[in-house]
């Protein structure tokens, strides 16, 4: 034995009397600097939530469940997110406590990160060190998570994507326990209950965002394929799906079922947006349909009345500095500020269902007319998630002074005089707290830490292809089949956001970064996780080991 196989072989000896231990020990003191640098970057920020244009249908459900006089739906909102924040006001008894508990779940959200990132590793066949090592470079997409001003901004948001992360991430981690504990190491009970939990938060997630349906599905999809197989008992792998399903129904849809005051946005709001969002396409169907129409026809100087309006309202959504990049117009000014939506609710006789069969299908003939152009704008829309832009993951280029101006703006017109006297003083102490802040400079907020990123969005594509290929290879290749679970888990974590991109692109418009920056940190998540798998493979592969 030479001189440098003797130095390896004593460095060998002297790793593995490493005890495990000391390892967790590193992993968590990784963990707590990254978290103590997120708490330290959130310091500077007051503790005066953000609002805009959506936070009153978030914001005036809670204040009237606070004020005795139910939970009322408004602007067709779903019930989850203004429960949350009812509990948070009323934990507090100010507005300062919706920055506090969004802060403090925005944080938490890391620590579930890091949970399914350790999870996820736990389910690659290496030896312990591999294991440490990877571990350690999961706090990439951690630090970056928790750093992005992005994070920090929709964490001092009146909006569903405060809390968001916190509740994908804890799905995400009950779901690489489910992978383990029913597949790699089956355990009736901790295969049970994080099966089940799985399924309950992507409800939760669905229910805060309804733009995560597709999500939901995808992700909730490995818990009813575990019902197949063998061990851990039938009972127990029915019992996973099943209690799941029960748990969402009790604690997320009934008392919304039973609580919710429902609003005629509650039927609107959705045939709304696929009309104003496919308005182009939806003026080309009715002006086939006003061609096939007889002059003796009474409905056609109706709808020719409604298309005039359309017409004249495109071009001016056309040309505003908020026009959506793909999309060619700006579809919030159409259903927002134009005279477009009372003009549909003119010719629908102010009927809120006829309205809404109104809307759908017209959205439904254009998809019949001309299927290339429904398709050609979803596949556009779908293009910013194929090559993501760096902003997606990390955004620079927040403006908090800006949107402070603007929070006060937003709610100037909102005004809950019906709501009990505490309550309103609450709120306007809130206002106050708003048009203070207006002018302040916000130093030390916007750091550019996105260089290594633009690379990152660069490769995305070459990255997911070539995870494509080798975790095909997995499936194939005998001697790769127990890099299988794992490949099969990082599948999970990538759908996540995928299919969340693929419902927007088909029924809003990605166009709007909001959307983009909301899946940028799940995809970067993954994608880290797809690489690591195909290195895995590639090196397993040019060894030629079993």
């Amino acid at each position: 034995m030479n001189q440098r196989e003797k130095l390896s072989a004593e460095l060998s000896r002297g790793f593995s009397r490493v005890p495990n231990v000391v390892l967790l020990a590193i992993e968590l003191l990784v963990l707590l600097a990254v978290l103590a640098a997120a708490w330290r970057e959130r310091s500077p920020m007051p503790l005066v939530p953000i609002a805009d244009d959506d936070t009153w249908g978030y914001l005036n459900p809670a204040l009237s469940w606070l004020s005795g006089l139910g939970l009322q739906q408004t602007d067709g909102r779903e019930w989850l997110y203004p429960a949350l924040l009812a509990l948070f006001l009323k934990t507090t008894g100010s507005f300062v406590g919706i920055a506090l508990w969004q802060k403090f779940l925005g944080i938490s959200s890391g620590v579930l990160m890091a949970l399914t990132w350790r999870c996820w590793v736990s389910t690659l066949p290496l030896h312990r060190w591999a294991h440490f090592s990877i571990s350690l470079i999961g706090a990439l997409p951690l630090f970056v998570q928790l750093m992005n001003p992005q994070s920090v901004f929709f964490e001092m948001s009146i909006r569903p994507e405060a809390v968001l992360s916190f509740f994908v991430y804890g799905q995400f981690a009950c779901l690489m326990g489910y992978y383990k504990y029913r597949w790699q190491t089956p355990k009736a009970l901790p295969s049970m209950i994080l099966g089940a939990a799985a399924i309950f938060l992507s409800y939760a997630c669905l229910q805060l965002k309804p733009s995560w349906l597709f999500a939901c599905v995808i992700t909730s999809a490995p818990v009813f394929m575990g019902v197949f197989g063998r061990a851990p008992s039938l009972g127990t792998r029915l019992l996973a799906p099943a209690l799941g399903i029960v748990f969402s129904f009790l604690v997320l849809w009934l008392p919304g079922a039973a609580f919710l005051i429902p609003d005629r946005g509650s039927r609107t709001v959705l045939p709304s947006t696929l009309f104003t969002i496919h308005a182009r396409l939806i003026d080309n169907s009715l002006e086939a349909k006003l061609a096939g129409m007889s002059e003796s026809d009474p409905e056609k100087a109706k709808l020719r009345a409604l298309v005039t309006v359309l017409e004249n309202e495109i071009p001016i959504a056309e040309k505003l500095p908020s026009a959506f990049t793909k999309l060619g117009f700006d579809p919030d000014y159409l259903f927002y500020r134009s005279s477009l939506i009372p003009a549909i609710y003119r010719y629908t006789g102010d009927d809120d269902e006829k309205f809404r069969a109104f809307c759908i299908s017209c959205y439904r003939d254009a998809a019949f007319h001309d299927p290339l152009g429904i398709g050609a704008k979803g596949a556009a829309q779908f293009t910013y998630f194929l090559f993501p832009n760096s902003q997606n993951f990390y955004n620079e280029r927040v403006n908090f002074a800006r949107s402070y101006v603007t929070s006060a703006e937003a709610l100037s017109r909102r005004r809950p005089e019906l709501h009990r006297e505490d309550v309103r003083e609450m709120y306007r102490r809130y206002q106050s707290d708003l048009a203070g802040q207006a002018g302040r400079d916000f130093p030390g907020m916007v750091k550019s830490k996105s260089g290594i990123l633009k690379n990152v969005s660069r490769l995305a594509p070459y990255l997911e292809f070539l995870y494509l290929l080798t975790f095909a290879a997995s499936l194939i290749w005998a001697p790769l089949r127990d890099l299988r679970l794992s490949g099969w888990a990082a599948v999970s974590l990538f759908s996540a956001p995928l299919a969340n991109a693929v419902l927007v692109s088909m029924v809003h418009a990605l166009d709007n970064a909001r959307y983009r920056h909301t899946f940028g940190g799940f995809l970067l998540f993954a994608l880290l996780a797809m690489t690591v798998f195909s290195s895995l493979v590639i090196a397993r592969s040019l060894r030629h080991e079993p």
